[in-house]
Formats: C-alpha cells, sequence, structure tokens
C-alpha cells in the first residue's frame, strides 16, 4: 500500500547500505554538474556534446564561448571538417560579431600531438612541481567532519520525528536539518573533486610513463583521456590538461 499522507512520512539519512559506494556516485555527479554548468557566458549556457573528442573541449579566446565542428564543402567539391565560434556561426541570435578564427580540424589535432609531445619532454620538470603543488593545495578529505554532521543529523532527525508524533512545531528543525544536509553535499562534492584531480594527475603520469617515444598521430582516445581544454586565439592555442597544466601551441 503506498503511503499518501495516511500516516507521518520522513526521510532518514544512512537507514540502509548503499547500493552504489557513495565515492563513486559523488564523483559521478561532479562530472554531470560539470558538464551541465557549462555557461560561456551571460546568455550563453551551452549542452554538452560527446560525440567527437574535441566536442565541448575547444572554446573561443576572444568571446569565451565553444567552438563547433562543422563541414565545409570546398570549391572542388570535396569536403573538410573545420571548427567554428558558436556565437560566430549564430551571430543572428546571439549579436555578437565574434571575429574568432576558423581552425580546421587537422590543425587541432597536431595542436594536440605538439601539446603532449611538450609535456612528455617536460615531464620530468613539471610533474613532480605539479604533484607538490597539488598535494600543498588540496587538505585531507572531510571525512571526520562529515561524520560529525551524519550524528548531528542522526539527532536532529531523532528530534523531528519525536516532534512530528507530539504534532509539536517542526519547521524550525526542519529548516536546521536541510542546512545541514546541504553543508554535508558540499563537503561531498569538494572531496569528490579532489579525487578526480588526483585521478585526472595518476592518469597523465601513467600515459607519459607508457610512451617510448612522441606521439606521431591523433588519438580519440589520448584527448578524452589528457585534455581538458583547448582555447583559440589569434596566433596561438592554450592547451589546458585535466591534471591542471598548460601550454601553448603556435602553428
Amino acid at each position: 500500500m503506498v503511503n499518501k499522507g495516511i500516516v507521518p512520512q520522513y526521510y532518514v539519512e544512512n537507514s540502509h547500505e548503499a547500493i552504489i559506494p557513495r565515492e563513486l556516485y559523488m564523483q559521478v555527479r561532479e562530472k554531470m554538474v560539470r558538464r551541465a554548468n557549462m555557461n560561456t557566458g551571460p546568455g550563453k549556457c551551452r549542452v554538452y556534446h560527446g560525440k567527437y573528442a574535441l566536442s565541448s573541449r575547444v572554446y573561443c579566446g576572444h568571446c569565451g564561448d565553444i567552438f563547433r565542428r562543422l563541414i565545409w564543402q570546398k570549391h572542388d567539391k570535396s569536403k573538410e571538417a573545420v571548427w567554428r565560434c558558436v556565437s560566430r556561426v549564430e551571430k543572428k541570435n546571439s549579436g555578437i560579431n565574434c571575429p574568432a578564427r576558423t581552425v580546421r580540424e587537422e590543425e587541432l589535432h597536431e595542436v594536440v600531438i605538439r601539446a603532449v609531445n611538450e609535456a612528455l619532454v617536460t615531464r620530468d620538470t613539471f610533474l613532480p612541481i605539479l604533484k607538490e603543488n597539488i598535494a600543498r593545495a588540496l587538505n585531507n578529505n572531510n571525512g571526520s567532519v562529515i561524520a560529525e554532521l551524519d550524528a548531528r543529523l542522526e539527532e536532529l532527525q531523532k528530534e523531528l520525528i519525536r516532534k512530528t508524533d507530539a504534532h509539536q512545531n517542526t519547521e524550525e528543525l526542519s529548516q536546521a536539518i536541510d542546512e545541514l544536509r546541504d553543508e554535508k553535499q558540499a563537503l561531498l562534492m569538494e572531496d569528490a573533486n579532489n579525487k578526480s584531480l588526483r585521478d585526472r594527475i595518476a592518469e597523465l603520469e601513467a600515459f607519459l610513463d607508457a610512451q617510448e617515444t612522441y606521439v606521431t598521430e591523433y588519438s580519440e582516445q589520448m584527448v578524452r583521456m589528457l585534455i581538458e581544454k583547448i582555447t583559440v586565439f589569434d596566433n596561438y592555442f592554450t592547451v589546458e590538461f585535466k591534471s591542471g597544466m598548460e601550454t601553448n601551441v603556435q602553428i
């Protein structure tokens, strides 16, 4: 029988074993939040696309909007894949006459290859410094604080049930519970972000250690694994790795 308000209903945290581990859930949610909040400027909230590895990773150095993949038909009837700033493509709707240049897809592939090879050349210099900086910036996880919040939430939830059964006002108590849940959620998300960053650095280190020679071919998998963002400027590109490392590439 479904309870449709016949008897009081309560939401109690940690009352049963989770279907998936909390850490895995928060890591997935962290990725979903990042993808759902691709706000590239006032009135420009873009939707994440994953068809191509470079989708939602290439940004405009002029207006901050994302680049979109298009197919051009050349004079000889052959076709060519290019990437263009969405604000420029949709300037009638965006009201922005962005001067960003059009980039050939082969050019972007070359940018990725050069950036990865630059990381290979300088890995013995930047990796130790990067890991040290990250270790210094990231505190230990918030496990002890979250445990304290869980204990406090359990107390308040028991008090909420008691007051509800006694037909007493529970508005302030419910608000306090909601505030504690929000605080706990923020701490869990912070831990997920920190874990995600550590994992990204480990992935970059493992990839670089496995390379015996320079990279010569573009790989979608390589982009998805390593590259966070590519910003297109007039005379160069800035490539940001998921580990936080950045490098400029001129082509």
